[in-house]
């Protein structure tokens, strides 16, 4: 299977930044690498409203610069695992750091429940990104 076969549930709260005045957004996943067929049962807007009550309920905020706001997003696998070199082409080759965190890598984050493809998300683990890259294109 590749990434783009799968989907990918996230819950996220929104955070302001002091120095900036922007926003942005804290991921949290909750189910990695399901399957296609699962489209239409992720896309619910009731089962996403489900699970936002759910973790919103649950979510113990300590962060000063919370919004209030949150949401639960469903997230293509091209997006979820879009690495560097996705991004920046030739001048970010050979680097396959995760260029978004929507918790692809964490087993841990709240409210994680399942990984439908676990060894699939192997190949994205910290022990095996840049392997021998020595940062440009023409690098041995």
């Amino acid at each position: 299977m590749s990434k783009e076969g799968t989907l990918h549930l996230t819950y996220w709260r929104e955070y302001q930044d002091p120095e900036d005045y922007d926003w942005f957004k804290i991921y949290y996943t909750i189910f990695r690498n399901v399957p296609l067929s699962q489209l239409k049962r992720l896309n619910s807007e009731t089962f996403k409203n489900k699970i936002k009550k759910y973790c919103d309920d649950r979510f113990n905020e300590t962060a000063t610069n919370a919004t209030g706001h949150s949401g639960v997003d469903m997230i293509h696998g091209s997006e979820y695992y879009r690495t560097y070199q996705d991004e920046f082409g030739d001048i970010a080759w050979r680097d396959n750091s995760l260029f978004n965190d929507y918790g692809q890598l964490y087993n841990t984050r709240q409210f994680f429940k399942y990984d439908f493809m676990p060894k699939f998300t192997e190949k994205y683990s910290y022990k095996n990104l840049n392997k021998g890259v020595g940062g440009y294109k023409n690098d041995n």
